[in-house]
């Protein structure tokens, strides 16, 4: 297996958006591309990462390779990248993940693979009721207004607005934002939809979200919260299980 990608940047934003959630995990190799499929040791985020073998510049692989990491570790390598560097990936004969950086120089870094036996895990199958597309830049600050006051917020979708709401032994935050406004990119709202989430999950799951791009929301009342969004030509989402009103 060799993978040859000449952003490496790419492949540094989408390990660092789901390092904080995923310790040991497995990549799948085929000829589809790379992909990872993991939930996080509290069972509260399941992630679903997609990189199509298009977004890389050469793509040598025989068969499905499964490359068990320390996603940690190989988030540490990546922050080695520089700016102009290739990011070339290969599996050794003594069952290490070699990664070099082609650049002014050329770098080699190597971790040893794991041997993780990892079940398939379904997709959450819910029929959501309310869908938004929406920047990131916007709700990431949203969400860390609500981190002022508390550590669990409310988002609610009604045909007429997205409203976020938080509330501590300090304040209470309410954020208002019509669905005709410019900050809602799309949208489709079947019914009426509420939940709440935990604050530091969620700003693990947009972490790897860059200025430039939007958010796809789904929401169902007191469901699995599901985000979607592109890192390049990879496709990253979450479910976020919801905590219980008090």
């Amino acid at each position: 297996m060799k993978l040859v990608l000449s952003d490496t940047k790419l492949f540094r934003q989408s390990i660092d958006a789901m390092v904080d959630l995923i310790k040991d995990t497995e990549f799948i190799v085929n000829e589809y591309g790379l992909s990872l499929k993991a939930i996080d040791a509290g069972q509260i985020a399941m992630v679903i990462f997609n990189m199509p073998r298009d977004a890389f510049e050469s793509f040598d692989i025989d068969g499905t390779k499964k490359i068990g990491v320390n996603l940690p570790s190989l988030s540490s390598i990546m922050k080695r990248a520089r700016a102009n560097d290739k990011l070339i990936l290969e599996v050794t004969q003594n069952k290490r993940l070699k990664i070099t950086f082609d650049g002014d120089n050329v770098r080699s870094f190597s971790i040893n693979l794991l041997d993780i036996s990892s079940s398939d895990l379904p997709n959450p199958d819910i029929n959501y009721e309310a869908y938004l597309k929406i920047s990131a830049t916007a709700l990431l600050d949203d969400v860390k207004d609500a981190n002022l006051f508390a550590t669990y917020l409310t988002f609610k979708a009604t045909k007429d607005e997205f409203e976020i709401s938080a509330k501590g032994p300090q304040g209470e935050l309410n954020n208002k934002t019509e669905l005709k406004g410019s900050q809602i990119k799309e949208k489709e709202i079947k019914g009426e939809a509420i939940a709440m989430f935990s604050i530091e999950y969620l700003q693990h799951l947009l972490k790897g979200a860059s200025t430039e791009v939007d958010v796809e929301m789904s929401l169902k009342t007191n469901a699995p919260l599901k985000l979607r969004y592109n890192i390049g030509q990879a496709v990253i989402q979450f479910f976020l299980a919801p905590r219980d009103f008090e």
